[in-house]
This record gives structure tokens, sequence and C-alpha cells, in this order.
């Protein structure tokens, strides 16, 4: 479960930034509401209150997609910082480029979470050549109210606490200066260091709402799992998008697996071709290539009089991008709320109807989400910034001042003029598209640009 994320001196992230999915107490409505939506839930050991989900909204280019890059960097640096990396490759961490005082400075990274009722916080700072510095505490909820250290780092001068992180012991002067110490000891199967980029890895998955890169997973889920399948056609129905059922067939090496080897030399083919369709199923499962694949969508079909008269086979590829879009959604969205995972989705309205984004808001915000699973989202979409959908402190805006700078904030801690609280009652959308809350485009002088425009001609 995340807590919070804090970023700062990365992409238009000048100063540190902190995103969290820790509930407001003042904060009341949306919890065990008459619809059925309970937007938190509650860690009894912490006796804390959690969201299950946040929107961001803000201009475009204000940073919104910024946060979720960070997020995603700091995944893959854990994941991937003492695997195969040599000692002068770069770190691929992009500092705020606006400001003499930061282009040289390191990135910071730091995430609070929870697993397995540890909370642990864990953060590190970086260069494009080096980690400056690293730690990691612990707090176990049930016990104690004051956080552990593990270790903690400096350049490279690593104190670890045998105490709580005995893995690390010994293993100080194996860390590359580009590398984590925490990547270093997962590597040699450190226990808690492993549970966190388990955690990390299996846990966390962030996606673009602009691209169909999660189509392939959904596939071979589709075509694996019987329950899966009946959950996405049920969920089709109710959309009402006249889709009576999806049927998937490969079709790669189909006439090649047909194939029958009539004399000895003959196996060494059908061998192959058996690598070859193991190797394609692969990566559709992973979400690669579906070329191989035939996506059949069947629709009912009537008469002049419109009677039914049978069900015929279209291709997926007539069907609506949005429709599109949804199917390769789905596969992610309903892992996500099977496991308890967090799901992270940049624009993901794109190519979606109001109404159907709102009906798979409500699936995470409702009693069908028993795992805890959490969902951050960046969109556009102000119809969707409403007080019967969303808490005041799941609302989050992403502001750049005049350097350039990004600044983040939650609805319920802005201060209208500086000192009234936004009311939970308020309109939300109407009150933030005439730029009560900041964060959205403005404009200089159109008609004047239109009138130059048209002269030069």
């Amino acid at each position: 479960m995340l807590i919070e994320f804090s970023v700062g001196n990365y992409l238009s992230f000048k100063n540190a930034m902190t995103f969290s999915m820790m509930a407001s107490n003042p904060v009341k409505e949306l919890e065990d509401s008459t619809e059925g939506l309970n937007n938190v839930f509650f860690d009894k050991n912490n006796k804390t209150k959690h969201l299950k989900s946040a929107v961001i909204y803000g201009a475009n280019g204000s940073g919104k997609s910024n946060l979720i890059s960070a997020i995603s960097f700091y995944r893959r640096f854990i994941l991937s910082s003492s695997n195969d990396r040599q000692a002068d490759d770069e770190i691929r961490s992009i500092p705020f480029l606006l400001s003499t005082e930061t282009e040289k400075a390191p990135s910071s990274f730091e995430m609070i979470f929870l697993i397995d009722k540890i909370r642990f916080r864990y953060g590190f700072e970086t260069t494009k050549s080096n980690v400056t510095s690293e730690w990691l505490f612990g707090l176990e909820t049930e016990n104690s109210n004051k956080e552990s250290s593990y270790f903690t780092r400096e350049n490279q001068e690593i104190k670890v606490f045998i105490k709580n992180f005995k893995e690390g012991k010994g293993l100080e002067n194996k860390t590359r200066p580009n590398a984590l110490f925490l990547s270093t000891v997962a590597q040699l199967n450190g226990e808690v260091s492993n549970k966190i980029q388990s955690w990390l890895k299996y846990n966390i998955n962030v996606i673009s709402g602009l691209e169909d890169a999660t189509t392939g997973y959904t596939i071979g889920r589709y075509q694996e799992q019987k329950e899966f399948r009946k959950k996405i056609i049920n969920f089709f129905k109710l959309t009402n998008l006249g889709i009576e059922d999806i049927k998937i067939e490969e079709t790669a090496l189909d006439n090649l697996s047909k194939f029958s080897p009539k004399k000895k030399e003959d196996e060494k083919i059908a061998n192959l071709i058996q690598e070859l369709q193991k190797e394609l199923k692969e990566r559709i499962k992973k979400g690669g290539d579906t070329k191989g694949i035939t996506i059949n969508a069947f629709h009912n079909k009537f008469d002049k009089a419109n009677k039914l008269i049978e069900t015929i086979a279209l291709a997926f590829e007539y069907e609506s991008k949005g429709t599109q879009k949804l199917f390769g959604l789905l596969g992610p969205w309903f892992d996500t709320l099977e496991k308890g995972k967090l799901l992270i989705v940049d624009e993901l309205d794109s190519r979606l109807h109001t109404k159907l984004t709102t009906e798979l808001l409500k699936i995470f915000q409702s009693s069908i989400n028993t795992k805890n699973a959490q969902l951050i989202f960046a969109s556009h979409d102000t119809n969707l910034l409403r007080n019967d959908l969303f808490r005041r402190d799941q609302i989050w805006f992403t502001e750049k001042d005049k350097t350039g700078a990004t600044d983040l904030y939650s609805l319920v801690e802005y201060k209208i003029n500086q000192s009234t609280s936004v009311r939970n009652d308020a309109s939300f959308e109407k009150d933030y598209l005439v730029g009560k809350y900041g964060a959205i485009p403005y404009f200089g002088n159109i008609p004047k640009f239109l009138n130059d425009f048209v002269n030069e001609q």
C-alpha cells in the first residue's frame, strides 16, 4: 500500500513536493455512503485512513506526467540499478534545468509504503553519475510509534544497523557509486531488500492511457482464465457497446502448426515450429507484439423488422478506439482489484466517455475493492470533479510558477484567498474552471493573434 511519495529537483519539480494517499481526518465524506461508495480504507494497526484513489488535474505541461514519471523512475531504478550496470553508466535522472541552483544538484526521491504490517520509508538522492545519499527506515505499526533505522548512506559511506538490516553487513564496499545499496543487497538475496523489490515489481503498475501497451496482458489472461473472460464479457454487456462475446484466435503459424513430420529429419522443423509458437505466446502475455492474434467481437444482426436473426463476428479493429482501449485497460484494472495492487495511469480518460470513466472509478471505490487496491491517475476530464465521486483529499493539482517549477497541492489543503478552505459541498468542477483553485491554462490575447494572423495572409 502506498502512503506517500516525495520528489525534488526532477524534471519540472524544482522544490521537494509530496503526494499523499493518507486520508485527511477532518474529511468525512464518502465513507460508507448511501450510494455504496467508500473511498477510504482503514489501517487498524496504525489507526489511520488511506485513500483508494486519487486524481491529478492541471494544465498541459504543468507536471502531471512528470509526477508519474518520477514514481516510474523510482521503481525502475530500484529494480535495475545493480543489474548489468557498469561503473561509468549514466543514471537517467534529469534535474530541474531552468535554474543554475539545481541543474547540477542531485534529484531526490522518497516513498513511504506498507508491506506486511511494516511501514517502510525508503529514499535516495542521485545525480547522473552517482548516488549521493540513501536511507531506509521502518516502523512496526503494531508495536512502536518510532521509526527504526535499517541503513543510511552518504556517497560511498554506508552505515548498517545490524539489528534491523543484518543482511547488509559486509556488503557496504560491494556497492558501485551509480548503484543503490538496497538493490545490491537484494541481488545477493537479502530478505528485507528482496521484499521491498518484490513489492515494487509486482504490486505497482504504471501505464499510459494514450497507448495500448496492456492489450497483450489482457489477451493472455482472457485466453487462459475462464473467470476472467466472464468478467470482461459481463462488463462489456453492462456498458451497452453491443458486444455479446469476444473470441481470440492465434493466427500466426496456424498453417505451419498443422505440419506433420513424415520423415525423421522433419521432426527438427516440427520442434522449431513449437518453439516459435511458445515464444509468440510469451510475447503476447508480456504485452508485446500481438500481430499473430485475431480478435473478433460478436454482435447481434437483425432483419428488416428488427428481429434478431444471428450473431456475427466482426474484426476487433472495426470497434472504436475507445472500445479497444477499454479492452486493453480491463486486464490491469481487474488484476489490481483482485490482488490489492497500485495502478497508476497517465491520461486515464483519453478515448473514454465521461460516464464510462465514472463507472470504472466507482468499481474501485465500491465494496468490490476488498483487497485495498489503489488507483492514481492524471486527467483533463473536469466532469469527474464531483463531490459525490471524490473527496477533497483525493483531488490534486499541478501548477507551474513563473520560473517553470511545478507546485503540487491537494484540494483539501488549498485556501481560497489564502484564508478560506474549500467546502465539501462546493461545485468542484465549476470553481476549478473559473480559476478558483489555480492549475488551469491561461491564454494571452487570442483575438490579437487571430487579427495578426489574418493580416499576414
